[in-house]
């Protein structure tokens, strides 16, 4: 893929009649991953301009979104600060977008989208325009000022202020459901569960590998799929997200040629707005995000079967509920002093035995219209240079279902393709 950079530039945070303002990092900003997350929107033709996107742009961040223009330090976003703002990089792609699709992971997928290493800005964007008139909206964005469903409220604003909507909901950051308990009621174990609990940050040199070993493949779940094969073996018993991540654990541990005595977990990342009482509006822009640990024997999961594999996914998920959250809530102000380090910093790129899974399924990336008349092809995280992550997203085109990301390393790559729908 060629890809020319023609411009860069940054638009600026919302004009400033005041000093600096911090905003202090809630506990669950805290939690979240010290890294960027980078997404790729396709678009066939006709599209709007990058001047009209730009413009939409700008007006998006600074009547909804200024928090994604400032400053990120280890406390605190600091708004209409140096250097805050937002990166934008125009690109011409020498090939036509026709040519490229369906999406299927790919490295080259890094040059649609500024680097995030070193990089500067909270939030990076590039417009890529290929031969044809396509487009594809590469965006980056750092996890400690928005999760999932923050950024999906993003995206879905973004389209609807290109597209001369009003945005609605309107989103909002008010923390008053963050209020701890007096006195605090520290009811579950927080340390070693989502911040370190000594001052060892080293990582074992065999949790790394060389990213050219891993692998990134597409695995495609028509509805038919869920519905007639796994689910109907379940009579109906467990959700989509438990059916379908239940069949995958298990054929990524057989893929993986684990031991029957090695223990293997999943850190699902679980959604807290809808489990808090009463619960927070999905319009909350920020981090409300905690961690599942759904856990078995390699030969207990393939032994138990597919309902054994979601009914351990399910307990696990249930139990992030109001009182845990609320629980973290006291701890973050317990320690809201210290320098809270997460169990993410102990992790490398590679998860073996462990997976991490994040579902997309229940956000609105397939909503997302800039408008001028061209269809949204495609929606694809890019390319992912660890062994263990798994991402689930919507399906595009007619029948539904669910497409799943999944890295690891190519040899197990390989042997999950040849079993990840067989029964």
């Amino acid at each position: 893929m060629e890809v020319q950079l023609q411009r860069s530039f940054t638009i600026p945070s919302p004009p400033k009649n005041t000093d600096p303002t911090e905003l202090p990092l809630t506990v669950f900003d805290r939690f979240a991953s010290n890294i960027y997350i980078a997404v790729l929107f396709a678009f066939s033709p006709p599209t709007p301009t990058n001047s009209h996107l730009i413009g939409a742009l700008s007006e998006t961040l600074h009547l909804h979104f200024p928090s994604f223009t400032a400053r990120l330090t280890p406390s605190h976003l600091v708004l209409a600060a140096d250097p805050g703002g937002a990166l934008v990089v125009e690109a011409a792609v020498a090939s036509s977008l026709e040519y490229h699709l369906p999406l299927l992971p790919s490295p080259e997928f890094a040059l649609l989208h500024p680097p995030t290493e070193g990089a500067s800005h909270l939030l990076q964007v590039q417009l890529n325009r290929f031969r044809c008139g396509g487009l594809v909206v590469g965006i980056s964005a750092h996890h400690r000022i928005a999760d999932g469903q923050t950024m999906s409220a993003f995206y879905v604003a973004w389209g609807r202020i290109s597209r001369g909507l009003p945005v609605d909901p309107v989103p909002t950051y008010d923390l008053s459901w963050l209020t701890p308990r007096s006195p605090a009621k520290l009811e579950f174990e927080h340390w070693g569960t989502e911040f370190i609990a000594d001052d060892d940050l080293s990582v074992h040199p065999n949790n790394f590998i060389d990213p050219g070993e891993t692998s990134n493949v597409l695995l495609q779940y028509s509805e038919d799929y869920i519905t007639t094969k796994l689910k109907l073996e379940l009579k109906g018993k467990f959700s989509t997200f438990e059916v379908l991540l239940g069949h995958l654990w298990r054929k990524i541990t057989q893929a993986r040629g684990l031991a029957a005595g090695e223990e293997t977990m999943i850190r699902v990342s679980v959604n807290g707005r809808q489990r808090l009482r009463p619960p927070v509006p999905k319009e909350f822009i920020g981090n409300l995000v905690m961690n599942a640990y759904p856990t078995a024997k390699a030969g207990d999961l393939i032994a138990g079967g597919l309902a054994s594999a979601a009914q351990i996914i399910r307990l696990a998920v249930r139990r992030i509920d109001d009182g845990y959250i609320r629980s973290f809530i006291d701890f973050g102000e317990v320690h809201k002093e210290e320098d809270l380090v997460p169990v993410y910093d102990r992790y490398g790129n590679l998860l073996s035995p462990n997976l991490e899974v994040d579902s997309w399924l229940g956000f609105e990336f397939q909503e997302v219209d800039f408008g001028g008349g061209g269809a949204l092809r495609a929606f694809l995280p890019t390319w992912v240079p660890m062994d263990g992550l798994v991402i689930l997203l919507p399906r595009f085109g007619e029948g539904g279902g669910v497409d799943v990301v999944v890295a690891l390393t190519k040899e197990h790559a390989e042997n999950l393709k040849k079993i990840s729908h067989s029964l």
